[in-house]
């Protein structure tokens, strides 16, 4: 079923939710312990997206909803996916270069997706088959077709998030690409990367782990402006995949392969 989204009014709902979320955040660290951070995040996490919820089911009653709770969803259906603090440890510190994303998944894909940073204040769209724009203009990937030459971002999860097998992995990638590419530069949320890539300001991205959906939005952004988003093993981007690599074709097939000897958790080395 094709639905008739309005761009711009969700753009300026994600903005306007945004700008209040970064209006009272943290402007420093605080000595409170992970789990009442946690918490806080969770807090802020809730409000925002009961009244971006709310708004965008008024004017769009046949798209569903997909959060943390809904453990037995229908993929398959329209829904919206909504991250309203991606980059979580960054808003807590009083740092910038978080952002809130948001993404339309049409039969296991993102069909629209926004990504803002209210630092910056800029906006990130893309729509299936019309490109991606910043700002309203026009975005393409790197075109980079040496790996040497690259500026990488990527992300490496706590230990307490992950599990320490997962985190040795991601450090252990980290060591196998580092030395292949020109710098790496863990520099953001993943969301904001990934829309980086799509501009041309990052020439790849990489990271492990099994965070699809907050990928989804990104993804898009980058597919539509030239370049290609794969798993760590070269396939299409599904809710399962591990890992995600994304840049142009040439330099994600070259990360891909940087990446490929490394042993998975659970796989003994070669």
């Amino acid at each position: 079923m094709k639905h008739n989204i309005d761009l711009d009014h969700c753009s300026l709902l994600l903005k306007q939710i945004t700008d209040d979320i970064a209006a009272s955040a943290p402007r420093h660290a605080s000595n409170a312990s992970v789990p009442e951070l946690i918490a806080q995040v969770h807090a802020v996490n809730a409000a925002a997206d009961l009244r971006l919820r709310s708004e965008l089911q008024t004017h769009y009653p046949d798209i569903g909803w997909r959060d943390e709770q809904s453990a037995s969803f229908d993929t398959a259906a329209a829904h919206w996916v909504y991250d309203p603090i991606d980059g979580a440890y960054h808003y807590l510190q009083g740092l910038p270069l978080w952002s809130a994303s948001l993404a339309l998944v049409q039969d296991g894909r993102a069909s629209i997706a926004l990504v803002y940073d209210p630092a910056q204040r800029e906006l990130f769209m893309a729509r299936q088959g019309a490109g991606s724009s910043c700002e309203g203009r026009p975005i393409r990937v790197s075109p980079k077709t040496e790996l040497v030459s690259t500026v990488v971002g990527s992300a490496i999860s706590p230990k307490l998030q992950v599990g320490a097998e997962a985190q040795e992995y991601a450090l252990r990638l980290f060591s196998a690409i580092a030395p292949q590419v020109f710098v790496v530069r863990p520099m953001a949320a993943t969301s904001l990367q990934l829309a980086y890539v799509a501009a041309g300001r990052l020439d790849a991205y990489w990271e492990s782990g099994n965070d699809a959906a907050d990928w989804l939005a990104g993804a898009l952004l980058v597919q539509e402006a030239g370049g290609v988003v794969t798993d760590l093993d070269g396939r299409h981007l599904q809710m399962d995949s591990r890992g995600i690599v994304a840049g142009n074709e040439t330099i994600a097939r070259q990360l891909r392969h940087a990446a490929a000897p490394v042993a998975t958790p659970g796989q003994s080395s070669m």
